[in-house]
């Protein structure tokens, strides 16, 4: 039988199978006031009948947990996963849940490989200390013109705003960073 509930009763329902839980999240394992719990459900479709896994109350839920296990229904939706004929949910996240546990990839020598997104962006070079840079070496270069001297015009501010071998060397030279 399937009791259709109202709006009203949800709290106390909620109440009820928290205090069956031990005042727990069974998801989390820990504690939680039931302020913070929700009432979690299965999602139907409007064709679908209700069902153990169609419409109906599953658990009272933390809140924070009940928004990521939503998440990740609503991705195997998404994508399709959910779909398909020969997927099950609870094996998946228990696959899941090992796969985080094992951790990194280890090759034969005990290197592990950083993916190129979390590697650190050089930094781009900062245009008011390079402005810096100019004012130092034209005054140097005032001054070498007047002795006579020849020396190399300033090399120009890279459009890859990447610090080049030659303007490292200047930067070293005056003693200015090239970066803020």
């Amino acid at each position: 039988m399937y009791i259709e509930m109202k709006q009203k009763d949800i709290r106390v329902l909620k109440e009820k199978i928290w205090r069956m839980n031990n005042k727990k999240c069974p998801v989390l394992g820990k504690d939680i006031a039931l302020d913070k719990m929700v009432l979690d459900h299965a999602h139907k479709r409007n064709d679908e009948e209700y069902s153990p896994t169609k419409g109906v109350v599953r658990e009272a839920l933390d809140k924070r947990a009940n928004a990521i296990l939503g998440k990740v229904e609503n991705a195997l939706k998404r994508t399709g996963l959910g779909y398909e004929e020969d997927f099950d949910l609870p094996t998946f996240l228990r696959n899941a849940a090992d796969y985080f546990e094992r951790g990194a990839y280890v090759d034969e020598s005990g290197d592990m490989y950083v993916h190129p997104s979390e590697v650190p962006k050089e930094p781009k070079l900062s245009k008011s200390n390079y402005n810096k840079l100019q004012k130092l070496y034209d005054k140097e270069l005032f001054v070498a013109t007047r002795k006579g001297q020849k020396k190399k015009t300033m090399p120009k501010y890279p459009a890859s705003k990447k610090l080049t071998k030659e303007l490292k060397e200047l930067f070293e030279k005056f003693d200015i960073s090239p970066y803020n």
